[in-house]
């Protein structure tokens, strides 16, 4: 009996590996931009299948030369640094909005808001919340920001204490059904709740600076049904809304030096809900809109009324768009038709999202085994180029993230200092701290050009 059962094993065994071995001969299978990975049992057995003198993409310099007549403006950096290359046009979509709004920060009347849209490279506030300390540390300001009603690890993001119950039902862009576009936020998500339904955020402390307390909250809903919603401030006091249907986004606010709100439906009437924040009334406010799994082209399809409506309650001054490592591969390096949509995506928003700047930040250093030894992927350095280009045809502006840090073998370099994870992709928290304040010493660096153009009397 055991014999026999030995005997089925090892044909078992020798029948998948002869599948896996037939696997590597077939071609790759590709759909538009989006292709199977290929399964190779033998590719460190092949040695690097680039032949001697077969072209070798390089990542375009960070000059007008390599995109053609047009405006793009480069900060001279310091050694050392990777500077942002502003491309906007006299609409000024790139970091002037931003910059204009740090110059007049103390008589804005609000926060100044960056939005930071990405995929799992930014998941539980990576990167961003580093990026919100410095800056709040630096121009004033507190609080995550806007936080959805439900996430699917809250664990997971350490710079906010989040739980929620009573009855959401999520739905996000990587749905396969029952999505509707209409409703659609800045990550493709929206929530449907029953009465009852509650989700209530608490500051830390320990973790970053001024996360522990806020000034006000914001609760964010819209559609054509009514409601009422209740928010408990530090568990004591409360203050009750009526939400009457009109078809747009509605937003209350409490306000008060809080460490703690609860939101609760106390009735639903056919709303859809989109989430909550914890801000302050001055300073700077960056707000994480992080969908794994996304490609970034999701954004075409929010609607121009959510656009609007979002720019009319909670305008931001610079949106950062972060995608790229799900579409970049192994055997891929023709991202035309990604470009194109990425595009097409920036310009409706810069269409529905008036005085509003748009940052491309490139995808990172992300490696593949070739010959044995850890390599560049091929695909990232063509993605690369195609953000660039992303940015120069949008008119809007770019920053290397891959040059930033360290361009070919980084991310084994981060691996080896505990800053990334073995899938020699992701950056771990340590990461996101180094990372973080490259990007914000970038973007002070841009800001004091422009002060002391702004004094001198320049323009820019």
């Amino acid at each position: 009996m055991e014999r026999g059962y030995l005997h089925s094993v090892v044909w078992i065994v020798l029948v998948t590996l002869l599948a896996l071995l037939l696997l590597s001969w077939l071609p790759t299978i590709k759909v538009g931009d989006w292709q199977m990975r290929r399964i190779d049992l033998l590719s460190d057995l092949r040695g690097d299948s680039l032949a001697a003198g077969q072209e070798v993409l390089e990542v375009l310099p960070d000059t007008q030369e390599s995109l053609s007549a047009g405006r793009v403006v480069v900060d001279s950096c310091r050694a050392g640094m990777t500077c942002i290359d502003d491309m906007a046009d006299d609409e000024d979509r790139g970091m002037n909005a931003l910059y204009r709004a740090l110059e007049g920060i103390d008589t804005l009347g609000r926060p100044v808001r960056i939005a930071v849209l990405g995929d799992s490279y930014i998941e539980g506030d990576i990167l961003t919340a580093n990026l919100r300390q410095l800056l709040q540390e630096r121009y004033g300001g507190s609080g995550v920001g806007f936080m959805p009603m439900t996430c699917d690890a809250p664990g997971f993001r350490r710079s906010v204490r989040q739980r929620f119950g009573g009855g959401w039902t999520a739905h996000h862009a990587n749905d396969h059904s029952g999505y509707d576009r209409r409703w659609a936020n800045l990550t493709g998500h929206y929530y449907f709740a029953r009465s009852g339904a509650q989700m209530t955020l608490n500051g830390v402390s320990g973790y970053l600076s001024r996360l522990d307390t806020c000034s006000q909250s914001t609760f964010y809903c819209m559609g054509h049904g009514t409601g009422r919603v209740t928010a408990i401030v530090n568990g004591g006091q409360t203050q009750s809304f009526d939400l009457s249907p009109n078809g747009h986004i509605q937003a209350v606010t409490v306000s008060a030096r809080m460490g703690s709100v609860e939101w609760r439906v106390d009735h639903d009437g056919g709303l859809t809900y989109l989430g909550a924040s914890m801000d302050d009334t001055r300073g700077v406010q960056v707000d994480n809109f992080a969908l794994r799994a996304a490609s970034g082209q999701h954004l075409r399809a929010i609607s121009e009324q959510m656009l609007a409506d979002l720019d009319a309650v909670r305008h931001y001054d610079l949106v950062i768009v972060m995608y790229g490592l799900n579409v970049a591969g192994r055997q891929t390096s023709e991202y035309t038709t990604y470009r194109d949509r990425m595009t097409e995506a920036i310009e409706h928003m810069k269409r529905n999202m008036a005085g509003t700047g748009f940052l491309v930040v490139s995808v990172g250093d992300r490696e593949e085994k070739r010959g044995g030894t850890f390599r560049t992927m091929r695909g990232v350095v063509s993605m690369v180029n195609a953000q660039q280009r992303i940015a120069y045809d949008s008119r809007v502006a770019f920053w290397n993230l891959y040059t930033a840090m360290g361009g070919e073998g980084s991310i084994v370099r981060m691996v080896d200092q505990k800053l990334a994870n073995l899938d020699y992709t992701h950056i771990n928290f340590g990461g996101g701290a180094r990372l973080g304040r490259l990007l914000y010493d970038a973007i002070v660096w841009g800001h004091e050009q422009y002060h002391q153009q702004v004094k001198e009397g320049g323009e820019r």
